[in-house]
C-alpha cells in the first residue's frame, strides 16, 4: 500500500500546503480521503491514473475537504472508460444539493461511471481490495439535528494493513477515535489544527499506533513551527511524521 499526501493544510490553502487529500493505492486499484482543492490538478501532475480511482471517502462537508469534487467528477465523465466506476461517499445525504451544483456548472448529471452515498456508522465499503469503516466524530454538529453524525473518522483496512484517518476533530480532542485507541493501526493519520497538542498527548501516549502522521496542518507548525511541533511529541512511543503535500508513505 502506498499513501500519498496530496494535500496538507487546514481550511485555507498556504504558501506550501494545499487543502485536505490523501491517496491510497492498493495494487492497480486508487482510492481518496477527502478531496480538498485542487486534488484533480494534484493526481494528474503526479502522473497518477484516475481511471484507477474506485471510491473517494469525505470526513466532512466543510470546502477545505470536498471542494475539489466537482472538478473530480467533471475529469472522470470527460475521459470515460468501458467498465470504469467511482463510488463517493459524502459525510451528509447532499447528492441532490451536488448533482445541482454540478448541472449549474454544465457538467452532465448523474452519471453511470459515478455514485454518490452518504456515510454511516460502521462498515461502508469492501470491494475485495479495502475495506473501509466509519467512525463519528463531534467536528462539526447541527444544533437542531444532535443524533445525526457529519463528521466521520475512517478505518482503512487491506493487505493485512490497518489504517486510521482521524478527519477533523473536537477542541478538546475527546473524539479522537476509538478505533485508534483499543486496537493496534499501523498508521494513524491524525489532524493536527483543532486542539492544543497538550491535550492530545496524554491521550495519544497510550494508543497502540505503530506510525504517527499528523495532517491537516495548522500555520503554527508550518516553517519554522514544525521543528517544535516534533519537540513537543517527541516523547510518544512510536515514530511521529508532520505531513507536508507530496509525501509518501508505504506500508
Amino acid at each position: 500500500m502506498i499513501i500519498t499526501t496530496l494535500g496538507t493544510s487546514h481550511g485555507d490553502h498556504t504558501y506550501c500546503r494545499y487543502n485536505s487529500a490523501t491517496l491510497f493505492e492498493i495494487d492497480d486499484r486508487a482510492y481518496l480521503v477527502d478531496v480538498g482543492e485542487p486534488v484533480c490538478a494534484t493526481m494528474i501532475r503526479l502522473g497518477k491514473d484516475l481511471d484507477r480511482l474506485k471510491a473517494a471517502f469525505v470526513t466532512h462537508m466543510h470546502a477545505d475537504h470536498v471542494g475539489g469534487l466537482p472538478m473530480l467528477i467533471k475529469t472522470l465523465r470527460k475521459y470515460p472508460k468501458e467498465g470504469k466506476h467511482t463510488d463517493v461517499f459524502l459525510a451528509e445525504d447532499v447528492a441532490d444539493s451536488l448533482g445541482a451544483w454540478l448541472r449549474a456548472m454544465h457538467i452532465e448529471w448523474p452519471l453511470s461511471m459515478v455514485s454518490v452515498r452518504a456515510t454511516t456508522q460502521g462498515c461502508i465499503y469492501d470491494d475485495g481490495t479495502l475495506e473501509v469503516s466509519a467512525e463519528s466524530t463531534r467536528h462539526l454538529r447541527d444544533p437542531e439535528r444532535p443524533d445525526v453524525a457529519l463528521s466521520f473518522s475512517y478505518v482503512l483496512e487491506a493487505e493485512g494493513k490497518r489504517i486510521v484517518y482521524t478527519g477533523d476533530l473536537s477542541h478538546d480532542f475527546s473524539d479522537f477515535p476509538v478505533a485508534a485507541r483499543d486496537e493496534p493501526c499501523d498508521m494513524c493519520i491524525c489532524e493536527i489544527t483543532h486542539y492544543q497538542p497538550e491535550s492530545a498527548l496524554p491521550v495519544l501516549m497510550d494508543c497502540p499506533i505503530r506510525r504517527l502522521v499528523l495532517n491537516h496542518v495548522h500555520d503554527p507548525w508550518h516553517g519554522d513551527g514544525e521543528a517544535r511541533l516534533m519537540e513537543m511529541v517527541a516523547d510518544l512511543p512510536y515514530p511521529v511524521s508532520v505531513a507536508h503535500d507530496g509525501d509518501v508513505f508505504e506500508l
